[in-house]
């Protein structure tokens, strides 16, 4: 039995934080989804005239599904990357470590870069329906002229985002020009520790007599 560290524990707990937070953010834009959509698509489905109860229920349920869902899969991956056949020793508390000196700022700035493109698609797509709406507005245009309009819009949005997302890379080059390759060599270290580790079970396997073998066989 494995006699957890505070750091494990502590980096254990913030990586299952992390997946329960994204998971209820994605349930409740699920759940803002369901009362905005549902009703155009299902004109009988119409939750302003239900009881609050069972629109809370209803508003509830994706956010508190998925917060379990993201928080245990994320719990699970943390366990993978600390103890799985492939794991190396620290490499998950090491970055948990590294991750807590730095600064608010160069955290949100490496947050923002390690998830630019699902932020990207979630502005071109937030874009996209807000654009619609205010187009919408218009009484003159046909739908066919709206939806062109307001695709535009959401393109400008894009191109704007990307051309961030490429200054925000230029930044992170800048602050950190040996970033890239510190990150090879410690890639070359764990591989090399993985190794050594290998080769240390083997020699220790190999030192092992038959009955020690015979015992360390399960029957069923």
């Amino acid at each position: 039995m494995k006699i957890l560290t505070a750091e494990e524990i502590e980096a254990h707990h913030y990586h299952t934080l992390s997946g329960g937070v994204k998971g209820a953010v994605a349930g409740v834009i699920i759940s803002g989804l369901i009362f905005k959509l549902a009703p155009l698509r299902f004109p009988a489905f119409r939750p302003a005239k239900m009881p609050w109860s069972l629109k809370t229920a209803m508003f509830i349920t994706p956010p508190t599904l998925l917060t379990s869902i993201c928080a245990e899969e994320a719990s699970t991956a943390f366990e993978q990357q600390m103890y799985g056949s492939n794991a190396t020793t620290n490499a998950a508390v090491e970055d948990h470590r590294r991750w807590k000196q730095l600064p608010w700022s160069e955290k949100l700035i490496e947050g923002v870069s390690s998830n630019k493109y699902k932020i990207i698609v979630a502005a071109w797509a937030a874009s996209l329906y807000g654009s619609w709406k205010l187009v919408d507005r218009d009484p003159i245009m046909t739908k066919t002229q709206k939806a062109v309009q307001a695709r535009m819009y959401a393109q400008t949005v894009t191109v704007v985002l990307l051309l961030g997302s490429i200054g925000l890379s230029m930044y992170e080059e800048k602050q950190h020009p040996d970033a890239r390759r510190l990150e090879e060599s410690r890639r070359w270290e764990k591989v090399l520790e993985r190794a050594e580790e290998e080769e240390a079970n083997a020699k220790k396997a190999g030192k092992r007599t038959n009955e020690d073998r015979v015992n360390a066989k399960i029957f069923k």
